[in-house]
């Protein structure tokens, strides 16, 4: 059978046609760097890929959460040492004010100190972050300490807590939880069931800090000497909470490097279905056009030619 010229030029325009998109998915291929632009390009990939953008997606969630969890905890770690290190030197006045030698007056400069660290003491309570009161439970707008005007009524405490005992938890993984807060009334009060009475082996610490307060203007060494266990017990409080919370931030780190391995992984899960070979890619588009061009300079031949060329 005979090819006619008619059927040359439909032959001619389709394979132009096919390299002609050929030549664009390889050049948008080369643009972008991904063999997958279209579901069209691969619908098996199609799965596979969405799988693991989600994937991708929520480790970026969890990992955004776990770095906030330990600004939380490294923020906390600094006003916990600034409280453990007011005890340490309040121990300090008091196994010094203890001294025989020492004059009322004497008694009353220490005192004085003792008067300030406690209201730093207070002020490290009620520190902030983003505005947000830190150990003050959910209610996070409120401060938590402030003094009690009804003090030294009988009963009274020196300190009053404000917040509540609300657990802040932030889900680092699937289906874990992780209590990053840490409310003031177990901290410093020494209740952490918040029911209004000091829990066994606790202490409250401001009512401790003000008895010694109190005992140094009274000029009555026995009365400090009294309160040095307590202080103690105060401060492996804050020891004790300070323990538990470097702990949660090891935890938050390895849960941090986990969720970020899972990251990488399915990224190169997706990248096998996705991304393009850049080498290979470029290979086959400088073929592509080779052909591309032999076959329009063929095709230029071939509609140039007439019937006047076989008469």
């Amino acid at each position: 059978m005979r090819a006619t010229q008619a059927t040359t030029y439909r032959s001619l325009q389709a394979f132009l046609d096919r390299t002609s998109d050929r030549l664009a998915t390889l050049q948008l291929q080369a643009a972008t760097g991904k063999r997958l632009n279209r579901p069209s390009d691969d619908p098996t990939a199609i799965s596979p890929v969405l799988s693991a953008r989600t994937q991708i997606q929520a480790s970026d969630r969890y990992i955004e959460t776990i770095e906030s969890g330990l600004d939380r905890i490294d923020n906390m770690d600094g006003y916990l040492d600034g409280m453990e290190n007011m005890l340490v030197r309040i121990k300090e006045i008091g196994i010094a004010s203890v001294n025989g030698t020492l004059s009322a007056e004497d008694r009353l400069t220490y005192a004085d100190e003792v008067n300030q660290l406690r209201e730093a003491m207070i002020d490290t309570g009620n520190a902030q972050v983003d505005g947000k009161f830190m150990f003050a439970g959910f209610s996070e707008k409120t401060k938590p300490f402030t003094l009690n005007p009804a003090y030294p009524g009988v009963g009274q405490a020196p300190v009053l807590y404000n917040g509540d005992n609300g657990s802040q938890q932030f889900e680092i993984s699937p289906n874990e939880l992780i209590e990053v807060n840490l409310t003031g009334n177990g901290l410093m009060l020494g209740d952490a069931d918040s029911n209004g009475v000091t829990d066994a082996g606790a202490v409250d610490i401001f009512a401790v800090i003000t008895t010694i307060e109190e005992e140094l203007r009274a000029n009555n060494p026995a009365g400090i000497t009294a309160q040095m266990d307590n202080l103690e017990v105060g401060a492996n409080q804050v020891r004790g909470q300070r323990s538990l919370k470097g702990n949660l931030g090891r935890r938050l780190e390895t849960a941090r490097e986990h969720m970020g391995q899972i990251k990488i992984e399915m990224e190169e899960f997706r990248s096998r279905f996705e991304d393009a070979d850049i080498l290979q890619t470029i290979t086959d588009l400088q073929q592509q056009q080779q052909s591309f061009e032999a076959a329009l300079n063929v095709t230029g031949k071939v509609s140039a030619l007439s019937i006047l060329d076989y008469i």
